[in-house]
C-alpha cells in the first residue's frame, strides 16, 4: 500500500470573545497537574507526573478503585532540580521510571521498589557492594506480561555532571537488567562508534547506527550469532536515512529515507537485498519520519498499526483499518482537538487518549472497545478555560530569496488582526521547529494583548532536506533574514504596530533575540534573551566536550570554532553589543550546561563596557530554561513588566 499526501489547509474553528479576561499568572505558569499519563498493560491502572514541592513525582492510579500511590524519588535518584524522565509499564505490575540519576522500578501497589543504576543503585545488588551502572534509555520490553527484564543502554564510565544529568558519551554498550532482583548483564559490547542499537520483537539486537564524524553506517545482523554487515542500500548520510524499527516478523527493516522529492518518507527496506520497497506513506511539503515529531505506531504485540506524522499539525496514518475506524470514531466524539492514542492494552480492548489543542492543554479520555464508549478522564491544566485561550493560525511568508516559510501567528483573543503590538518569538535549535499545540508562553503573552508571530526559518526541521540544509553555515545570517523578513510581513499587512514590536526566544531563539537587535536596532523596540548563545567559538568547544560524537555535525552546520573563528566572532553577539539601541531583557540559569552562564557573563561584561543598559535575571538552580514554577510565575511577571514599560498593549 502507497500512499502519497499532499498539503491541504488546516480548517480553525475560531473563539472570538468580545474582551479577554486578564488571567493570573498563574494560570499560565503553574505547572500541570497530569503529564506523560500511561496505561498499565492490563489496563487497570495509569502512571502519570506531577509537580509537587518543587520537584517532578510519579504517581500510579488505580482506576477501579481510584487509589492513588506515590512513588518516593529519593533525592539521589532525581538530578539537581528535581526533574525525572520518562516511565514505562514493563509488565502487568512493574512500572519502570527513569529519573536523569538513574532508574527505579515499581510495582503497582507501591510494593517492591528497587532503585536499579546511577547513584540511587541499591547496595549489594550484585557481585560488588554498591556496583554503579551507568545506564541511558530503555530500549526493549519484554512483552511476556510476568516478565521484569528490560535491555538498557549502558555506558563504560560516569563522564558527565551528575548534578544535572549530563554524559559526555554517546556510544553504549547493551545490558539485560532485572527490575526486581538488580542482577544485570552485559549482552553486547559497543565496537566503538555506535550511538543507537535496534532490536527485534523477540528481543535481539540486529541494528546498529554508527557515526564516523558526518557519515553514518547501518550495521546489521540476521540473528545474533551472525556476523555484522553494512546495509549498503542505506547510504551513508544521515541526511538520507533514519532505521525506525524492525517488522513484526523481523524480515523487513522501517526506514524514514529521503523520497524523490527531497523529502523523508517511510519505507519498508529488505536487508537479505539490500533494497528498498515501495513507500508506505510520502507528503509532498513535509517529512513524514521521528525528527518531524512522528514514526512507527506499534500494537502491543508488536506489529505495526500505524505512522505518525505532523504536517501544519499533528497527524496518523493508520495500516490497520480497526485502528482507523477507532479514530474516526474518537474524533467525532472529541471534535475540535488532535486525538492521539497514547496507551493500548495487551488485549487492545482499553485505550488512553490526548486530546488537545492551541486553546486546550490536554485531556485525557478512555476509549472502552468492549463498551464502546469514551469517557472523560482528568484535565492536564483543570485551571484553563478553552474558551479563554487564543487559536494559533498556521501561516506562510515568502523569504527575500523566495524561499517559503512557514509558522504560526496567535492573535489576542477577541482582538482584530490590525495594528497590533506583537512579540516575535523564536525557536531554540536551531534545527527544531514551532508547532500547533497549546504553549503557555504564548498565551500569557496573549492574554496580556500581544500578538505572537513565531516562524519556522530556514534550518528547522520537517520541511524537507534542502530547506534543512539550507541553514548550513548561516546561523548568524541568512536565519536572521528569515526571521526579519517574517517580521517586516506582519508590518506590511497591517498586523503589527510598527511601533511596538520586540524579539524574544530561548537558546538559539535567545541568540536571535540578541542578533535582531544588533542587525536591525531600528525593527525591535525591545528584546528578551532567554539563555542565549553570545559567543560561538566557546559554545562549539563547550558542546565538543559534552558530546565528542555531535562535535562534527556542529562544526558542519555552524563552524570550526579554529579555523573559522574569524566568521564565528562576526556572528557572536558578544563582539557587536555597541550596536545595541533597544531595552534588553537577559534571562540565564546560573546552573546552564548546554550554554553555560559565563555566556550571559560576558556579555553583560561587554554590555558594561559599551555603557549599553540591560535588565539581568539570573535563577539559582535552573539549567537550560526555567523550570520551577515559582522562577516561572517570577520569570512571567518580569516579562510583562519589561513589555508593558516599553511596548505596552492596548488592553
Amino acid at each position: 500500500m502507497r500512499i502519497k499526501i499532499y498539503l491541504v489547509c488546516l480548517s480553525v474553528l475560531l473563539s472570538s470573545p468580545l474582551r479577554a479576561e486578564k488571567l493570573p499568572v498563574e494560570v499560565f505558569a503553574n505547572p500541570p497537574a497530569f503529564t506523560d499519563m500511561t496505561l498499565s498493560r492490563d489496563g487497570k491502572f495509569v502512571a502519570y507526573k506531577a509537580e509537587y514541592e518543587d520537584a517532578e513525582r510519579v504517581f500510579i492510579r488505580e482506576l477501579e478503585t481510584k487509589k492513588v500511590q506515590a512513588v518516593e524519588m529519593p533525592s539521589n535518584a532525581t538530578n539537581f532540580y528535581g526533574r525525572i524522565g520518562g516511565m514505562s509499564w514493563i509488565s502487568e505490575k512493574r512500572l519502570l521510571i527513569r529519573s536523569y540519576m538513574g532508574y527505579v522500578a515499581i510495582d503497582n501497589d507501591g510494593d517492591d521498589y528497587k532503585m536499579l543504576t546511577g547513584p540511587a543503585r541499591t547496595w549489594g545488588v550484585n557481585r560488588q557492594d554498591n556496583q554503579r551502572i551507568n545506564a541511558g534509555s530503555m530500549i526493549y520490553s519484554s512483552r511476556d506480561t510476568e516478565s521484569d527484564r528490560v535491555l538498557v543502554n549502558e555506558y563504560d564510565q560516569a563522564v558527565g555532571d551528575m548534578r544535572t544529568g549530563f554524559t559526555k558519551s554517546a556510544e553504549p554498550n547493551v545490558i539485560s537488567l532485572d527490575t526486581r532482583s538488580g542482577f544485570f548483564m552485559r549482552e553486547l559490547e559497543n565496537p566503538g562508534g555506535v550511538v543507537d542499537w535496534v532490536p527485534d520483537r523477540e528481543e535481539q539486537i540486529r541494528l546498529g547506527v554508527k557515526v564516523k564524524g558526518i557519515k553514518i553506517e547501518v550495521m546489521y545482523r540476521d540473528d545474533e550469532n551472525a556476523p555484522w554487515r553494512i546495509l549498503k542500500g542505506l547510504g551513508d548520510d544521515p541526511l538520507e536515512v533514519i532505521p525506525l524499527g524492525f517488522s513484526y516478523d523481523g524480515k523487513q527493516i522501517y526506514v524514514s529515507k529521503i523520497s524523490s522529492d527531497g523529502r523523508f518518507a517511510v519505507y519498508p527496506y529488505d536487508p537479505a537485498s539490500d533494497q528498498l520497497g515501495e513507500s508506505l506513506l510520502e507528503h509532498g511539503l513535509y517529512d513524514i519520519g521521528p525528527t518531524n515529531f512522528g514514526g512507527p505506531v506499534s500494537a502491543p504485540d508488536g506489529r505495526l498499526i500505524g505512522i505518525r506524522y505532523y504536517t501544519e499539525v499533528a497527524r496518523v496514518f493508520w495500516l490497520d483499518p480497526v485502528y482507523r475506524g477507532i479514530q474516526e470514531q474518537i474524533d467525532a466524539a472529541i471534535p475540535k482537538s488532535i486525538n492521539r492514542i497514547t496507551s493500548i492494552s495487551n488485549d487492545e480492548q482499553h485505550l488512553l487518549v490526548f486530546a488537545s489543542s492551541a486553546q486546550n492543554p490536554g485531556t485525557y479520555y478512555f476509549f472502552d472497545r468492549t463498551n464502546n464508549t469514551i469517557g472523560k478522564f482528568v484535565d492536564v491544566m483543570p485551571w484553563v478555560d478553552p474558551e479563554k485561550m487564543a487559536e494559533k493560525l498556521p501561516l506562510k511568508i515568502k523569504a527575500r530569496d523566495g524561499l517559503m516559510l512557514r509558522g504560526y501567528l496567535t492573535v489576542p483573543p477577541g482582538k482584530e488582526r490590525k495594528n497590533l503590538p506583537l512579540v516575535v518569538l523564536v525557536h531554540g535549535g536551531p534545527w527544531a521547529r514551532d508547532t500547533y499545540g497549546f504553549d503557555p508562553q504564548v498565551q500569557f503573552m496573549a492574554n496580556r494583548g500581544y500578538a505572537v508571530l513565531q516562524i519556522n526559518y530556514r534550518g528547522s526541521t520537517g520541511y524537507g532536506r534542502d530547506f534543512y540544509k539550507k541553514g548550513f553555515r548561516v546561523v548568524g545570517t541568512a536565519m536572521q533574514e528569515d526571521i526579519e523578513d517574517a517580521t517586516r510581513w506582519t508590518m506590511a499587512r497591517g498586523i503589527a504596530d510598527p511601533k511596538r514590536v520586540a524579539i524574544m526566544g530561548g537558546s538559539f531563539g535567545g541568540y536571535s533575540t540578541l542578533m535582531g537587535l544588533i542587525r536591525t536596532p531600528d525593527l525591535y523596540c525591545c528584546g528578551i534573551d532567554v539563555a542565549g548563545v553570545t559567543n560561538w567559538i566557546d559554545i562549539i568547544k563547550h558542546g565538543g566536550a559534552l558530546n565528542p560524537t555531535g562535535f562534527a555535525f556542529n562544526v558542519d552546520r555552524i563552524g570550526d570554532p579554529v579555523k573559522d573563528a574569524e566568521a564565528l566572532r562576526a556572528i557572536s553577539p558578544v563582539f557587536h553589543v555597541d550596536r545595541i539601541q533597544s531595552p534588553l531583557l537577559i534571562v540565564h540559569g546560573r546552573d546552564d550546561d548546554v550554554v553555560p552562564y559565563d555566556q550571559a557573563k560576558d556579555l553583560v561584561e561587554a554590555l558594561d563596557k559599551a555603557g549599553k543598559s540591560y535588565e539581568m535575571v539570573a535563577k539559582f538552580n535552573e539549567p537550560h530554561g526555567i523550570y520551577n514554577y515559582k522562577n516561572r510565575i517570577d520569570f512571567y511577571k518580569q516579562v510583562e513588566a519589561f513589555l508593558t514599560k516599553h511596548m505596552p498593549a492596548d488592553y
